[in-house]
């Protein structure tokens, strides 16, 4: 259950002030990971910033498997703390169910051992194209669906996925993900929940939060400062006598 309180991720420190804390996001492990948003989370890029954090956190590239307008250059490039970030994001867009069809069958051809992440927002969308037969457009689906998550399991990847609609002709997303990582908007902010993490608001020094693509851009930043702080120090160490 979410409890409305202002926020923290429940296993940070709490000793810490608010205004001082690195940000945290849920960490992407192997296999299809479900990302609910509701209509407010939706536009303000809670799915691009889990996909630059994963790339800042791992070597490797992503490959973004689109449907519609998801991935969008300006708005990764808004909150992206590095343009390198974007050289490392290869995408294939499908504007009818059957290119993405294709493209998903053709996904074990373009993810290799350097890719560490698959993105895969909307599946459902394009297959409930009124000019696709009804039976049809649910079985392109289905065998998409199962694509992906071929493709993520025998690479041992995350495949980060979203659906337009929570509705039974979607319910078969949900029931191939091994976890739903809900993203809800609160009255302190977007907050996260998964199996095991609860919780994102990065709070400024004065209480208030940002929910623009400003504020994503911060939690990147930091992000990014941490990472690099964390491999001079391990360079430092591997140095030392």
């Amino acid at each position: 259950m979410l409890i409305d309180t202002p926020p923290v991720a429940r296993h940070m420190q709490r000793q810490t002030p608010n205004h001082e804390r690195g940000p945290e996001l849920p960490a992407l492990d192997p296999g299809v990971r479900l990302l609910e948003l509701d209509s407010e989370t939706r536009a303000t890029g809670p799915l691009h910033s889990l996909v630059l954090d994963h790339l800042l956190l791992k070597d490797g590239t992503a490959v973004w498997l689109d449907a519609g307008r998801n991935a969008v250059t300006q708005s990764l490039a808004e909150i992206a703390p590095s343009m390198r970030l974007l050289d490392r994001i290869t995408v294939a867009r499908g504007f009818t169910p059957h290119q993405h069809y294709e493209l998903a069958q053709r996904l074990p051809e373009q993810v290799d051992d350097d890719t560490t992440l698959l993105v895969c927002p909307d599946i459902d969308l394009l297959y409930r194209d009124a000019e696709t037969y009804a039976d049809e457009g649910e079985e392109l689906m289905l065998r998409a669906l199962a694509a992906i998550a071929g493709v993520a399991n025998r690479r041992d990847i995350p495949a980060l996925v979203t659906r337009s609609r929570a509705d039974a002709f979607a319910d078969p997303i949900k029931a191939a993900a091994r976890e739903t990582i809900a993203c809800r908007q609160t009255r302190f902010g977007p907050r996260f929940s998964g199996a095991d993490f609860e919780t994102l608001v990065y709070p400024s020094a004065d209480g208030t939060v940002q929910t623009t693509l400003a504020f994503w851009k911060r939690i990147l930043q930091a992000r990014q400062r941490a990472v690099t702080a964390s491999q001079t120090r391990g360079v430092t160490a591997y140095g030392a006598n």
